[in-house]
C-alpha cells in the first residue's frame, strides 16, 4: 500500500504551490493515471514519491509519503528503488551500462540476488517484451523504442512493488505500446501498484483510479 499525505510542493524559484496539500492512496493492483498539461506536475509528482525530491531535486515539500508503513523519508534512494522504482521520459537519462544484458542485470546485483535468479528475471522480462534480439546489443545503438523498452525491463528485473511510468508511451509505434500496455495489466495483476503519468486520454482505459494534476495545484 502506498500513501501519500497532505504532500505540498514549490520549487524555490516561485511563489505558488505546484502540488498543494494532496493526499491519496493507492493498493496493490492499482493502476493510477496520472493527467494534466505540461508543467502541471506530474513528473514531479513521481520525483516526490519515488524520493527523487528532495534527495537530488530541490523545493519546499511537506508532507510524507508512506509504502507499507514505512515513511521513505527515512530511506536512502538505493533503499526506495526496490520499492519504488521510476520509469524517465527519456531512457538516455537512465541508461548507463555497455550492453543490455549488463543494464538489465545492475539492478538485482545490488540486491545480491543469486545468479541463477538473475539470468531467469532477464529471460523472462526479455521474452515477455518481445526484446529477445536485444540481449548482447550495446545499449547506444539502439533506438529510442528499443531504449524505453530495455529501460523498462531494467525496472522489472529490479522487481520494485511501485512502477510510476512517465511518459511511458511517448515517441513509440503503436506495436511497442501494446506491447507496455500489456505489461502493465501483467504487473498489477501481480499484485503492483502502476502510476502512469502522460497526455494519453487512452490510458484511463486500463486505469481504475485518476489523478487530476489541475486539482492539486495551488493556482487552481
Amino acid at each position: 500500500m502506498l500513501e501519500i499525505k497532505n504532500v505540498s510542493f514549490r520549487y524555490h524559484e516561485t511563489s505558488v504551490n505546484l502540488i498543494n496539500n494532496f493526499t491519496f492512496s493507492a493498493d496493490n493492483k492499482d493502476i493510477i493515471a496520472i493527467q494534466g498539461d505540461s508543467g502541471s506536475g506530474k513528473t514531479t509528482l513521481l520525483n516526490i514519491i519515488c524520493g527523487v525530491i528532495p534527495k537530488i531535486f530541490n523545493g519546499d515539500l511537506s508532507g510524507n509519503i508512506i509504502h507499507n508503513e514505512v515513511d521513505i523519508s527515512n530511506l536512502t534512494l538505493p533503499e526506495i528503488a526496490p520499492r519504488i522504482s521510476l520509469l524517465m521520459q527519456h531512457p538516455d537519462n537512465q541508461l548507463f551500462f555497455p550492453t543490455v544484458e549488463q543494464e538489465l542485470a545492475f539492478g538485482p546485483e545490488n540486491l545480491k540476488i543469486p545468479t541463477n535468479d538473475i539470468i531467469k528475471r532477464i529471460d523472462e522480462v526479455l521474452n515477455r517484451l518481445n526484446i529477445k534480439d536485444l540481449r548482447l546489443k550495446e545499449t547506444s545503438a539502439l533506438s529510442f523504442g528499443q531504449k524505453k523498452l530495455v529501460s523498462l525491463a531494467s525496472i522489472i528485473t529490479l522487481s520494485p512493488d511501485i512502477f510510476l511510468l512517465d511518459e511511458p508511451f511517448a515517441g513509440l509505434s503503436n506495436e511497442y505500446i501494446k506491447v507496455i500496455s500489456t505489461e502493465i495489466k501483467t504487473q498489477a495483476e501481480n499484485g503492483k501498484i502502476i502510476f502512469i503519468a502522460g497526455h494519453n486520454i487512452n490510458i484511463n482505459e486500463f486505469a481504475n483510479k485518476t489523478i487530476e494534476m489541475e486539482n492539486l495545484n495551488e493556482r487552481y
